[in-house]
């Protein structure tokens, strides 16, 4: 009797752990979903602000660029992966946002290098949460267990997203390029007053609590939003 029961107790423990494998797999599964189309969100984005630049500026290589990137868009935005060709045009548009050319033309349209950079660094931080996802469920994927039993099923593993994402370096920080303008420093009658905490708002450079949100680079809760969002354990 004493053997049945701890038989029994086995079997359960390990259909247990077999069970919640599995449910893992399929929590990261999601966070790497929801991690790649936050990372094409950032792209998306930062393309766009690219395009603005190079109209206003009249930047031809960096308007070509962009077009380049904003062309493979359609199809990722309906969940095509992100591959070798889109590392590619994302490395030129990368290349092109440091260009001598556009940070000499940010100091003229400094409003829209700021959504440039901005972009650029949305986009950093939103790869190395989908390359943070990616490394997690391919390391339990690649369990023992897991490949004995496919727990994985047929679900090929994710690849990560490589570009170079490095932020363009600027000799002036935009905030001072447009400090006049925001407070209105040049304005006739209207006296010049710091602001109280930061630059340009109360708690920070950008927002109340932190560089890019309130409670986070991109999002309330975070960098890419709530929950069991990218960048957050599952």
């Amino acid at each position: 009797m004493t053997v049945l029961v701890v038989v029994v107790a086995l079997v359960v423990a390990i259909a247990t752990y077999l069970t919640w494998l599995a449910r893992r797999l399929d929590r990261l599964a999601a966070r790497v979903s929801d991690a790649s189309g936050g990372l094409i969100t950032q792209l998306v984005a930062r393309a766009d602000a690219a395009a603005q630049l190079a109209e206003r500026c009249g930047l031809d290589e960096l308007a070509a660029s962009a077009a380049r990137a904003r062309a493979a868009y359609p199809a990722l935005l309906v969940g095509a992966p992100l591959n070798a060709a889109v590392e590619l045009t994302e490395n030129a548009l990368s290349r092109s946002l440091r260009s001598v050319e556009v940070a000499a033309a940010g100091q003229r349209f400094p409003i829209e290098l700021h959504a440039v950079d901005s972009g650029a660094a949305r986009v950093a931080l939103a790869r190395q949460f989908h390359n943070d996802a990616v490394r997690d469920q391919r390391a339990l994927a690649g369990r023992r267990v897991v490949r004995v039993l496919h727990l994985s099923g047929r679900r090929p593993p994710p690849g990560y997203f490589e570009i170079d994402d490095a932020l363009p370096l600027r000799e002036e920080p935009w905030p001072r390029l447009v400090e006049g303008s925001v407070r209105g420093a040049d304005a006739p009658g209207r006296e010049d007053r710091p602001s109280h905490d930061g630059p340009l708002g109360h708690d920070g450079p950008l927002g109340h609590d932190g560089p890019l949100g309130h409670d986070g680079p991109l999002g309330h809760d975070g960098p890419l939003g709530h929950g069991d969002r990218p960048g957050l354990a599952s």
